[in-house]
Formats: C-alpha cells, sequence, structure tokens
C-alpha cells in the first residue's frame, strides 16, 4: 500500500510536488516520533556514546534466541570476553547456515527481505526491520549536518533508471528530485544543471564518480550553481582526484560517508577533516590485522569488522566486511569526540587487486599518479579479465596530446613485469554496473 501511496506521489505534477515540497518543513513530522527521539539520542551523545551494554544486550540476547550463537556461545559479561570468544562470521557461513541466523521468535510481519548489492560476489540474503529507517535516516541526518543539510530539497544522481521520455520525478516526502543514474552524457547534464538552477536545490546526492563527471561537465562549460552546498557522496571507493577536482576547480563541497547493504556501520568525514567518524549509535565497530587482532597503532590498515546495535531478528556479529581501513585514533581533537576514526577507505578489498603476467599483485592505489596526468584525463578504469592482460579505458581530458599517451604507456609499463599485456584504450565512456554504480577496477579474476 505505502509503495503504491509513494508512486501516485511521484508522479503527480511537478509544480505541485514542488509545492507539497515546500509545505514539507519537518523531518520529525514525515519520519515519526521513534525517529526524532532516536535523532535526540544521537545529537546528545555525540560526544562520548558508550556503546557496549548495548553490543552486549544484542549478543546475549542472539545466544539465548539464535541457533547459530545458542549452539557455540554461552553468555557475556563485557567486551574482553566478546573478543575471547567469538568467532568471525562472513556472507558465506550467513548463506550456509541462513535459517539458523534467524530468532527463533521471529515475527517476519516486522521485518523485510532483502538482498545486499553484490559488491564482492554473491547476494547477500537478510531480514531487516521494516523500521529501519528509524536508525538509517537518523544517524545519515546528522551526518549530513556536518556540511550544514537540515531536511532540504536533494537532487539525487544514483541508480534510479527512468523513462526515456522523463528526465527526473519529485518525491516531496523525501524531499528529492530524482534524476536518471544511467543517462549520463553532455545533454543530460544539461538537463540536471537547468533544474538545480531552476529551483535552487542546495545539496546532489551522487555516486562519487557522479559528482566528479557532473562537476567536470560544470567547469568545462563554465556553468556555476551558486545555490548548491554541497555534494552528498557515498556506496563507492572515493580517489583524490575527484575530490581536489571538486573542490578546487567546481568549487563545491564534498562529504563523503561510508556504509554498507547490510547495515552493521557507518561513517562519515568530520567537519574539519576528511577523516571518518565511525557512529556508535548505529553499530559496534572493530578494525583488525590479519591475525584478527584489533588495531591500535595509527597508520595501519585493516579490516572493517561489524555487529549490528538494532537487528535482533538477524544479529549478524563479528561480520566480515571484506572492506578495509586506515586507523587514525579514538579521539577527535576538532569535534572533541571519543569515537572510531578511520580514513582511505577502500571497499570490497580483492576487487582493487591487479595480477602480472609473473604471478605479481598491484593494487588500483598503487596505481595513482603523483604528477599532473590526471589534468588531462576525464575518466580512467581498469579492466582485467585474466592474468597478465590488463586494460586501461581512458576518457581524453582537455589538452591531451600524444605525449601523454606515451607517458601514460611508460608509467604503466614501469608498473609490471614485461610480459605483462598493456592494452591503452580511449574511449567516450567509462563501464558501470547495473546497479549504476562506477569501479575503478572491473576483474574477472578469481581467487
Amino acid at each position: 500500500m505505502k509503495t503504491k501511496l509513494l508512486q501516485m506521489i511521484t508522479y503527480l505534477p511537478i509544480g505541485l510536488n514542488m509545492i507539497l515540497m515546500k509545505l514539507n518543513k519537518s523531518s520529525e513530522f514525515i519520519y515519526g516520533k521513534e525517529y526524532a527521539k532516536y535523532k535526540t539520542l544521537v545529537r546528545r551523545n555525540a560526544i562520548d556514546y558508550d556503546n557496549n551494554q548495548d553490543l552486549i544486550n544484542l549478543v546475549n540476547h542472539a545466544i539465548v534466541n539464535v541457533p547459530y550463537y545458542k549452539n557455540r556461545y554461552k553468555k557475556i559479561k563485557d567486551i574482553a570476553e566478546f573478543q575471547s570468544q567469538f568467532d568471525f562470521i562472513d556472507k558465506d557461513i550467513i548463506s550456509e547456515n541462513f535459517n539458523d541466523f534467524l530468532d527463533s521468535s521471529l515475527d517476519k510481519s516486522k521485518y523485510m527481505l532483502g538482498t545486499t548489492g553484490g559488491t564482492g560476489g554473491n547476494p547477500l540474503k537478510m531480514y531487516i526491520p521494516k523500521n529501519r529507517h528509524i536508525v538509517e535516516l537518523g544517524t545519515m541526518h546528522n551526518l549530513w549536518k556536518n556540511v550544514g543539510f537540515d531536511h532540504d530539497i536533494r537532487a539525487v544522481i544514483r541508480n534510479k533508471k527512468l523513462p526515456v521520455t522523463q528526465d527526473y520525478v519529485i518525491n516531496p516526502i523525501t524531499k528529492e528530485i530524482i534524476f536518471d543514474g544511467f543517462r549520463l552524457n553532455e545533454a543530460y547534464f544539461q538537463t540536471i544543471y537547468d533544474v538545480i538552477k531552476k529551483y535552487k536545490i542546495p545539496y546532489i546526492h551522487a555516486y562519487p564518480s557522479t559528482a566528479y563527471e557532473f562537476s567536470r561537465y560544470l567547469v568545462k562549460n563554465n556553468l556555476q550553481l551558486p545555490s548548491v552546498r554541497a555534494f552528498l557522496c557515498g556506496s563507492e571507493n572515493v580517489y583524490d582526484y575527484q575530490k581536489k577536482f571538486i573542490r578546487e576547480k567546481a568549487k563545491i563541497q564534498f562529504y563523503n560517508w561510508y556504509g554498507h547493504s547490510e547495515k552493521l556501520v557507518l561513517a562519515g568525514y568530520c567537519k574539519h577533516s576528511d577523516v571518518y567518524h565511525v557512529e556508535p549509535t548505529y553499530g559496534y565497530f572493530e578494525l583488525i590485522d590479519t591475525q584478527g587482532k584489533p588495531i591500535t597503532t595509527p597508520g595501519t590498515i585493516g579490516e572493517i569488522v561489524a555487529t549490528t546495535l538494532h537487528n535482533y531478528g538477524m544479529p549478524m556479529i563479528r561480520y566480515r566486511t571484506d572492506d578495509y581501513a586506515e586507523y587514525v585514533g579514538d579521539y577527535c581533537e576538532h569535534c572533541k569526540r571519543y569515537v572510531p576514526l578511520i580514513k582511505n577507505i577502500q571497499g570490497r578489498w580483492n576487487g582493487s587487486k591487479i595480477y602480472g603476467a609473473d604471478g605479481s599483485v598491484t593494487t588500483t592505489t598503487a596505481l595513482n599518479f603523483h604528477d599532473d596526468l590526471y589534468l588531462y584525463l576525464a575518466g580512467l578504469q581498469y579492466v582485467q579479465k585474466e592474468k597478465g592482460k590488463l586494460e586501461v579505458l581512458i576518457i581524453k581530458g582537455e589538452g591531451f596530446k600524444d605525449e601523454h599517451h606515451k607517458r601514460l604507456k611508460e608509467y604503466y609499463h614501469s608498473k609490471f613485469s614485461k610480459d605483462t599485456q598493456i592494452d591503452i584504450k580511449y574511449v567516450d565512456q567509462l563501464l558501470r554496473k547495473p546497479n549504476g554504480k562506477f569501479v575503478e577496477l572491473i576483474s574477472e579474476i578469481k581467487e
């Protein structure tokens, strides 16, 4: 019923939907009392919220009510017992034991069955509380406050596919003007620009790669959007050249967050830097080394492990995300907050490995340029279908010359063994996944 109502509202006349959006002034009214209550909890406990007891309560509930944990563990009293007793789980373990991960008294009418996006292989099925938006939006909206967001209108350019006869739709409830995330060409970018300028939209919600491509279009055509306060980005790896171009060339703030479909951890940029603050009311966060030990030394890279604090129906405890980050600390001197701090997040780490003909492994991070080559590229992507062979897809940027092609060839050949085949191809568009996301490396290599 709610879906049909939403579709009806979305396809109302544009003028009427714009009026409804302007009348929509309170997120608490739209999303309900529980949302307002949770948002207040997040705000009041922003400095030093201790989620240890939340974790212990969830874990002990699972040990009593969830077969997978009931058959393996005893109740815990503190975090030390949690870390010493509980093994890590991953997507494969959950898939193989799906029913055992469900609370024995699960009321499925209060849950919905969803899946992950399948970034690291086959999608994972999971039950999620129907009122999950309380935690999801309550936390996210507090993160976005770092760039001034306060229930404002957003232009959304993500994973929506629209009919070719329709340039955008309006959702007055969520205050979104939603564009087609798969029609990313210059003609459509002009349409997006015109609509944002006409309605003076203050925020653009997009994938980092889309924010970058749209910014390049703005700069190339000398277009300004004075109403736009920031890009709100997430769901992809983000690269320094993207942030630098958006901020320095397009003159627009860039804000990024980290989250995943399993809904176990959420983190966003600090107001004062590009260090991520991991939000403690959302989930329980750990960063582990290759031996499974907690990382406490700044500068060390480890895997993100997370535990739900809100999904009692299908609790995932010590879930290995296959995402990696660099540990920064547990205290932000700018915000005076005691929260886990991380940076340089790389999603689905296995996907960033490129294999040379001699069996050596190079990461996409190691291939980053440290000179002015990025200035002459409008897009870059790697494709590897078999070990020892690499395609480099490049969109030529303004000022690209033969000398840049020569430098690219020399650069890539210097990074791999001599018998590694490297094919540089110049294209008009880079490849995207079926959900509209851009990935820097498309790899068919199975480890």
